[in-house]
């Protein structure tokens, strides 16, 4: 850029007005005459490509006429005289016939050059060169191409080439498609390799028309030379015309201009130089000129002769005007520096109130550094109490003739001194912001009183105490009226924190008092505050989890999780819950509350969480409980209702069979009716026990030994099955009162469900272990079985409710044994992965257990 700015400087500098303008006219002739011959060799040239794509147009019709009359009208006529399979190459094949009339073609003009080429050509005389597998691969990659021409070089000379697509059609499939399709004198000619496997619609090759332009270029090339000869030529004389008219009109009449100017600063007469003055003769611009130039000058020569004699007589006033502003800047620096040393007491005391930990402090640190700027011997700090409307003096130093209060007013008793009166009276002006004289307080003691105000309201009284007459300036009351004002913005800013400390703890100590989970979250999902139910929830600390996003902490994810409630509370900005479940089956009940500021926006969200899982557990209980009690009254009425007549058709069944003894075939299908009936009998009985609570006797029992003697019942059928069966019992397990027949029942139940759910090859374990530390006892069923799904876990009690296949079971099983447990005061529960296990834990009281065991070995009487 530099050398650029340097390079058009030079040319300024080194070349005139003339040589410029020539300059700049030659350059723009010359430009001219490139663009005229440019536009010129562009218009040819686009004419000869019109013509040349004309022309290659012609061919390829004509070449397509001849395929379309060997496809549309010679072969179907061979087709009807010699059948389906006679095929004739030169009159049948449309590429053969084409090929050969372009041959013929070539012959009478050998410059125009055709090809109609293909990859993998029948025939190697179409197979095509590298220029046309180029244009190939374009229109495959290009299906809605149709067309490609342009001028290029083939083997060193310029041809106007011109390409088009061809794709198979169906008639092209007899001889392109499958090899035994084909004609056999085709195969026989070219074989069955090349140029088969093709399908109808499928790009076959390009056509290819090329037509010599080299000798038409170069014609085109020696107009545009002539024709830029014959303008240079022109353009040349027309500069030298145009050069000789500039330097007669303009340049000469300059030139008398500048010996103007130059005259005047060679002190010449000016008016010399004007041409003489003829009235009947119009003037020209360049006179005018002239004119204008010689009146300036004069003037400019006047202005000089006036400045000569200003600067004489600037010297002295400059001299005079120098001595005043150095005593004017003496006096300036000296207010500087006082300033500055205000100013750096302003600063510290502003820095002491800012790091101040008490109102204390602040009179102790800013009155030192107060009596450092201004003459004073002591100070006392008055405070207004609102209650009582008096000052209280809170701190003083060096004070000792300061009253300890002052009331807030200005009236004084009829016993008060006048020198009490008038500290009063100051103190008073001073609690209406106002910045009183010095005051006398006590023989050869006066005082000077300033006001401590926040936000225009005084909060006090600041009182200097001087030993000898002072009198103080406007600037130093500017100054103390400042510090008076900072140190009531330290007072409130300290009592304003304390106040929000002490909300904060009351805050924070009912937020840690709420036992369920609080956490306040941000726009961005960031937590702000949590309490400590939170904290001993996830067993971390404020610090693990402040400012980082709630499902980073909780998912350990990049971004929201997709479940989320949030981002449709932020849009809604209004309350919202919902139930989460975890993955170890605590159930969750979540409130979203927005806190929506004064624009309507969402600045905060508080996340409330209540733990639901035992009121969940409970109600399902209830639930079952009630759904047994009405399913048991259904059935027993049910089961009465059907046992009679299954009484009479079993008596029926005995007659029958005794009067059909002499049909065998009979015999049978009574006893098919007898075993039907029978096991309707032991569904009515099921469904008696299961309706009525029938009192078993109950006695101290080892869990342990009703497991083994099932276990020694049903070892039999789980090797029989190839179960893996296997034990883990406590054998610390205390004792547990219970029916012995009815818990034997239960276990029964399980492992009979557990052999049906694995099947064969599978795995059984059966556990016992106590719980709640030592205050209930449990056993275990679990198996490897395919599951059970989430969505039939709150019916997998249910009466009559079976996943097995009709007539395996009656569903009755597992309410049997749910009833049992119920009655034992325990629980049975179900805990399953989908493809993996299945558990039922059965759960019964200790402390029951034992005040039962108690009542049943107490002596009767007692």
């Amino acid at each position: 850029m530099t050398a650029q700015k340097n390079s058009s400087a030079f040319f300024k500098q080194s070349l005139g007005v003339r040589s410029r303008f020539l300059l700049g006219t030659a350059l723009a002739l010359i430009l001219f005459c490139f663009l005229a011959v440019f536009f010129l060799y562009n218009r040819e040239e686009a004419q000869l490509k019109e013509q040349a794509y004309a022309k290659t147009q012609l061919v390829m019709a004509a070449v397509e006429a001849s395929r379309h009359y060997v496809r549309e009208e010679l072969r179907p006529a061979m087709y009807e005289r010699f059948g389906k399979d006679f095929f004739l190459l030169p009159a049948m094949s449309t590429s053969y016939a084409s090929r050969s009339i372009m041959d013929l073609f070539n012959q009478e003009l050998p410059q125009y050059e055709y090809r109609r080429v293909a990859v993998n050509a029948r025939n190697p005389d179409s197979e095509a060169n590298m220029l046309e597998v180029g244009m190939i691969k374009r229109f495959r990659r290009n299906p809605e191409l149709k067309n490609w021409q342009g001028v290029m070089t083939v083997t060193g000379d310029k041809q106007f080439m011109r390409f088009k697509p061809v794709y198979f059609q169906q008639s092209c499939m007899t001889c392109h498609g499958k090899p035994e399709d084909a004609p056999q004198e085709l195969v026989e000619r070219y074989g069955n390799q090349r140029g088969f496997g093709h399908q109808a619609g499928e790009l076959a090759g390009v056509v290819a028309v090329g037509i010599p332009v080299q000798k038409a270029f170069s014609v085109i090339q020696n107009q545009a030379t002539t024709t830029f000869l014959f303008l240079f030529i022109g353009a040349s004389l027309f500069y030298a015309a145009l050069a000789w008219i500039f330097n007669q009109v303009v340049v000469n009449n300059l030139r008398g201009v500048l010996h103007i100017f130059r005259g005047e600063v060679e002190d010449k007469r000016l008016q010399d130089f004007l041409p003489p003055i003829d009235p009947d003769k119009p003037r020209d611009e360049f006179q005018e000129l002239t004119e204008a130039a010689v009146t300036m000058s004069e003037h400019l020569r006047h202005t000089k002769q006036e400045l000569k004699n200003h600067a004489q007589n600037l010297e002295k006033t400059v001299a005079r005007r120098t001595k005043a502003l150095e005593h004017s800047q003496q006096l300036l620096e000296q207010k500087v520096m006082a300033r500055n040393q205000e100013l750096g007491a302003l600063n510290r005391i502003s820095e002491l109130t800012t790091r101040a930990e008490g109102v204390h402090d602040v009179w102790q640190r800013v009155l030192a550094q107060t009596l450092d700027l201004i003459p004073a011997h002591g100070a006392g700090v008055y405070l207004l109490d609102q209650n009582q409307d008096v000052l209280v003096l809170r701190y003083a130093y060096n004070a000792g003739a300061l009253p300890e209060e002052v009331a807030n007013s200005c009236s004084v008793s009829e016993h008060s001194s006048r020198d009490n009166e008038q500290f009063k009276a100051s103190i008073t002006r001073a609690l209406r912001a106002e910045l009183c004289s010095t005051v006398t307080l006590a023989p050869e003691v006066s005082c000077s009183n300033i006001p401590i105000s926040c936000r225009g309201r005084v909060l006090g009284v600041m009182s200097f105490i001087h030993k000898d007459p002072v009198d103080i300036n406007e600037e130093q009351k500017e100054l103390l009226l400042s510090i008076g004002r900072q140190i009531g913005i330290a007072v409130e800013s300290l009592r304003d924190m304390h106040l929000l400390l002490h909300n904060k703890e009351l805050l924070q100590t009912v937020f840690d008092g709420i036992t369920d989970q609080l956490v306040l979250l941000d726009r961005d999902l960031r937590v702000q505050m949590v309490n400590q139910a939170y904290l001993r929830r996830y067993n971390v600390t404020l610090s693990d989890v402040l400012h980082r996003p709630c499902y980073e902490i909780h998912a350990g994810l990049d971004d929201i999780c997709p479940d989320c409630s949030l981002p449709q509370v932020l849009e809604d900005k209004k309350p919202s819950s919902r139930e989460v479940e975890t993955s170890s089956g605590e159930i969750f009940l979540l409130h979203f509350y927005p806190i929506v500021n004064e624009d309507g926006e969402v600045e905060n969200i508080i996340r409330y969480t209540h733990e639901i899982t035992e009121q969940k557990k409970m109600d399902q209980k209830i639930q079952q409980t009630e759904k047994m009690v009405a399913l048991g009254q259904v059935s027993s009425g049910i089961a009465h209702e059907i046992n009679n007549p299954l009484g009479i058709i079993l008596c029926y069944t005995d007659l029958l069979k005794r009067q059909l003894k002499e049909s065998p075939q009979a015999v049978t299908d009574v006893d098919v009716i007898e075993q039907q009936a029978r096991n309707c009998k032991k569904i009515v009985t099921d469904l008696l026990q299961f309706s009525k609570k029938q009192e078993s006797p109950k006695s101290p029992e080892q869990i342990n030994a009703i497991i083994q003697n099932v276990a020694q019942i049903l070892r039999h059928q789980l090797h029989k099955n190839g179960i893996d069966f296997h034990l883990q019992l406590d054998p610390t397990l205390p004792l547990v009162v219970v029916s012995a027949d009815k818990i034997q029942q239960v276990v029964v139940n399980l492992v009979l469900n557990a052999m049906q759910a694995v099947g064969e090859q599978g795995r059984i374990v059966v556990e016992s272990f106590v719980q709640e530390e030592g205050r209930r006892v449990a056993l275990a069923v679990w198996d490897n079985g395919p599951g059970v799904e989430s969505s039939i876990r709150q019916k997998i009690f249910d009466p009559f409710y079976s996943t097995k296949r009709v007539g395996e079971g009656t569903g009755l099983g597992l309410s049997v044994s749910y009833g049992i447990i119920q009655d034992h005061g325990g629980e049975i529960t179900l805990e399953s992965e989908q493809g993996q296990w299945t558990r039922f834990i059965v759960s019964l009281p200790l402390e029951a257990s034992l005040n039962v065991a108690q009542d049943t070995t107490r002596p009767s009487g007692e």
